[in-house]
């Protein structure tokens, strides 16, 4: 068996994104990753002893901490995913309103999330290159994410005379909200997938490429709200 650093376990971690059928944009699971880690000969174990359920406020967290233990010397990582929990989504239908699943199953998926976080969080996987960028709102998005536009701009056209299609962001507008974000994250020193994860579950939306065409300044407007208190308590921060 493999005797790893951390550092080296963290490099043969990092996992590319994924597409699969049914979702239109990549993504990555704590499946995925837990997939990626039992493939490897690393001389590590992984597991998660403390998930919590925290209340702030009026709201719900899953708190997750992933922890990773060198079976060689005991040498112990962690980290924490956080996913707020909040009404199960629901379907409008003809018939009525009808949930996208049972309560004890909507937990278990926003556990999920968390796990995947902490797992993010622990073996340092995510956008490498999204703090390489300085903080310049109109800096060009790094090159994947461009080819991932360059795939989502063409399904539009192809689509274009579906009226439908009007009904959401274009593609400029998309760029504006994942530079917005990109800011607040590194504003914040968040890693930029929490960050864009807080931000869907608080549209309750699955990508921004479903923000509807008539709430984008809505969001727009939140985002720059959030960047310029970041700022602000960073200038606090440096007195």
């Amino acid at each position: 068996m493999a005797d790893l650093t951390f550092s080296e376990l963290q490099r043969k971690m990092q996992i590319e994104k994924q597409t699969k059928q049914g979702v239109k944009y990549p993504f990555r699971t704590a499946e995925d990753i837990n997939n990626k880690f039992k493939s490897l000969d690393s001389g590590w174990s992984v597991s998660f002893p403390e998930d919590d359920i925290i209340e702030k406020g009026d709201k719900l967290y899953y708190k997750a901490i992933a922890v990773a233990k060198r079976e060689s010397d005991g040498t112990i990582e962690k980290a924490i995913g956080w996913a707020r929990e909040e009404d199960v989504p629901v379907f409008h239908t003809q018939k009525g309103d009808v949930k996208q699943m049972q309560e004890p199953q909507w937990t278990g998926a926003v556990g999920s999330y968390a796990r995947k976080y902490a797992l993010q969080g622990l073996f340092a996987i995510g956008e490498k290159d999204v703090d390489e960028y300085p903080d310049e709102e109109n800096q060009q998005l790094p090159q994947h994410q461009e080819q991932d536009n360059q795939k989502s701009q063409n399904n539009q056209q192809s689509q274009q005379n579906n009226a439908a299609q009007s009904d959401f962001i274009d593609n400029e507008q998309y760029k504006a909200v994942y530079g917005k974000v990109r800011t607040w994250a590194q504003l914040k020193n968040a890693n930029f997938d929490q960050v864009e994860n807080y931000v869907l579950q608080h549209y309750k939306i699955r990508d921004f490429h479903d923000i509807p065409t008539i709430h984008f300044d809505t969001v727009i407007d939140y985002l720059n709200s959030q960047i310029a208190k970041a700022r602000g308590q960073n200038d606090f921060d440096n007195l």
